[in-house]
């Protein structure tokens, strides 16, 4: 077998568990790890003069000797050629293995999550360091597994267990490990929010965050990589406050490190996305995501609402008249004539029975906004109404194409008939709403007050 994927068969030969489920035993061959003694550091244990790998096991070796891995990876930092090319390759390895990780996770089935944690725990001794190198080596494997678990279809319990071993590293109780489950990696992965949907509507959220994060206004580190490397954050000295377990904490770490790469071009962006920009700080993250996280939870109980509506007779809905049957879907990709970059409505919904052949489809799309009335003055309510408008009209009105692949209109061509601004009524006074009311009669535009529930 050749040096390149030797790491990669170790955790493929570790996972003995192939076709068991994660409550039954399994054994996992590290004890010649185990009972290794490092010697004294030495380039030449593991590399040539150039850094290349050499001798038997020497990478496994390397990463299993946390103090020797630590060395490396700082050295490397520092500029050291021979490091980086070591280290290099070790992150390549690691990368490899991804594929056959998620191919052992694959058809696995935790009843429960804690349990199924601790079945991983393997992961934990493969990788034992805790510093930035063994960190970094954890971040690389834990996103090739995961980019491959998810496009295989592996179960989301299976692939948050191993997730938690790899940047958490700890074994957690149930009611820690619902909390990580709902929280955990959100900005890296979409998790939290993209649970139980599918391939196709998981990436459209994704883009829609990631299209967010591009424009907050929030503090980031520098652009220049020499000096946003002294800023790199690790999972296990989190700040002042922070636990070191916190699912947003080890969010933090893996953005981070993704938008690093992005930056030094060693990380492709998707086509199409927003343009790269360095990493926001710590309180700045944190700002945004809660405040995405809030408004996609707004989004989503509006979606319910409207779906629960469509189960209504059509004389006893408010906002869906007209349409028979309507289809209500989220976060729709749709393109503009004459544009390369696509929007993605908050709800679109389209009227089944106009699908037959012969007919013009009937299409909504709703906008939906979280606005802080209660600052504002008269004035500046009806400027944000304009202003809210006017976007909705721009980015979800006229003909447009729609992009969700699975969707009965992918690839079509519709006049959309009717735009929808939603707004959050909290902290709109009975006054506000009738001024909105009167005032959005004159803007082409559907104007809704939703209180979450």
């Amino acid at each position: 077998m050749r040096r390149w994927f030797r790491v990669a068969a170790l955790v493929a030969l570790s996972l003995v568990l192939g076709g068991s489920r994660c409550g039954e035993d399994e054994g996992v061959p590290l004890e010649e790890l185990r009972r290794d003694v490092a010697p004294p550091f030495d380039y030449a244990l593991y590399s040539d003069a150039r850094g290349r790998l050499t001798g038997r096991n020497s990478d496994v070796l390397l990463v299993h000797r946390s103090e020797h891995l630590e060395r490396v990876y700082a050295d490397a930092q520092r500029g050291n050629a021979r490091a980086r090319a070591l280290f290099g390759q070790l992150e390549a390895q690691v990368a490899a293995s991804g594929e056959p990780l998620a191919d052992r996770a694959l058809g696995l089935v935790c009843t429960a999550l804690p349990t199924c944690t601790v079945r991983w725990q393997f992961l934990d001794e493969l990788i034992p360091s805790r510093g930035a190198g063994g960190m970094r080596l954890r971040h690389v494997l834990a996103t090739s597994f995961e980019q491959a678990a998810r496009l295989k279809g592996v179960e989301n319990a299976v692939i948050t267990a191993v997730l938690s071993v790899l940047m958490v590293g700890i074994t957690v109780e149930a009611a820690e490990a619902k909390a990580m489950a709902t929280e955990a990696r959100t900005l890296a992965t979409g998790a939290s929010l993209t649970e139980g949907l599918s391939l196709e509507e998981a990436a459209a959220l994704e883009a829609r965050l990631a299209e967010a994060e591009a424009l907050e206004s929030g503090a980031r580190h520098p652009a220049q990589l020499e000096a946003l490397a002294r800023y790199r954050p690790s999972v296990n000295q989190p700040p002042s406050g922070v636990a070191a377990n916190s699912g947003r904490w080890v969010d933090y770490v893996a953005y981070w490190e993704r938008r690093y790469e992005e930056l030094a071009g060693t990380r492709q962006r998707p086509a199409g996305g927003p343009a790269v920009k360095p990493p926001l700080e710590w309180n700045s993250y944190k700002t945004f995501l809660g405040r995405f996280q809030r408004a996609m939870e707004f989004q989503r109980d509006v979606a319910q609402m409207l779906r629960q509506q469509a189960k209504l007779a059509e004389t006893q809905r408010h906002w869906l008249r007209g349409l028979e049957h309507p289809i209500v879907t989220e976060n729709v990709g749709l393109v503009h004539e004459g544009r390369t970059s696509l929007t993605y409505v908050d709800q679109f919904v389209v009227d089944e029975s106009s699908l037959r052949p012969g007919r013009t489809p009937t299409v909504h799309c709703f906008s939906n906004k979280q606005r802080s009335f209660k600052s504002m003055d008269k004035r500046e309510i009806e400027s944000q109404l304009k202003a809210d408008a006017l976007e909705a009209l721009t980015k979800y009105g006229g003909t447009v194409e729609v992009r969700r692949p699975g969707h009965p209109l992918f690839g079509r061509r519709v006049e959309v008939s009717r735009v929808h601004l939603v707004y959050d009524e909290q902290g709109l006074t009975p006054s506000d709403k009738r001024m909105l009311m009167n005032r959005a009669q004159t803007l082409d535009i559907e104007l809704h007050f939703h209180a979450q529930q």
